[in-house]
């Protein structure tokens, strides 16, 4: 992960950086031209960024099973009524 999120944020960073010094930032006057390039670049080091991410959902995923119904655990409707469900005899105290 630290592949992907690492060189995205040091390029954000640097960009960022670009950005509050204006013009200057982007001249050959300060260091944050070079460090950008090396920014970019480390985001190609040891592939592209969608490698990378794909690599990690995989293994996220690898472990994950459907549920037996085929809706995920927060599925947002399903939840609600099942807290409905739960608290009818609250909702019937609350709204008498």
């Amino acid at each position: 992960m630290i592949k992907y999120f690492g060189a995205k944020i040091l390029h954000d960073i640097i960009d960022r950086s670009i950005q509050v010094h204006g013009s200057l930032g982007f001249s050959s006057d300060l260091p944050l031209d070079f460090m950008y390039r090396a920014a970019r670049a480390a985001r190609l080091y040891d592939g592209p960024d969608e490698v990378h991410r794909d690599t990690v959902a995989k293994l996220v995923l690898r472990d994950y099973e459907a549920p037996a119904d085929r809706v995920p655990t927060e599925h947002v409707p399903t939840r609600r009524r099942a807290a409905q469900d739960r608290y009818a005899d609250l909702f019937d105290e609350v709204l008498a």
